[in-house]
């Protein structure tokens, strides 16, 4: 069977570390944390201004759309406007089809 010692290197002795190491770990963290945060803040410089925009262009397609349906922007839920309102009437007969009938061309 074999067996591994998983807490060897916990029992030996400890050393402290180096004061430069210390100081270039704390650095290159200073460094990575301050590029991460110049990405995001270029990526909001650009992505704002772009979702502001489609949002803007969403917004003057459904006031536009609205408008066509005859629904007031300002007041969607009231009742529709009468005065502008396009209506098309399609006119049609319903009739039963007995079994058996040939069907109609």
């Amino acid at each position: 069977m074999i067996r591994v010692n998983l807490y060897e290197q916990l029992s030996g002795q400890r050393r402290a570390m180096p004061r430069w190491a210390s100081w270039l770990t704390m650095a290159a963290s200073v460094v990575v944390g301050l590029a991460l945060f110049l990405l995001a803040a270029s990526l909001a410089l650009i992505l704002i201004p772009v979702a502001l925009g489609l949002g803007a262009f969403a917004a003057w397609r459904l006031r536009s759309k609205l408008k066509a349906a005859g629904i007031d922007p300002r007041n969607p839920f009231g009742a529709p406007r009468q005065g502008n309102a396009h209506v098309d009437v399609i006119d049609a007969e319903y009739r039963v089809i007995e079994p058996g009938e040939p069907p109609r061309r």
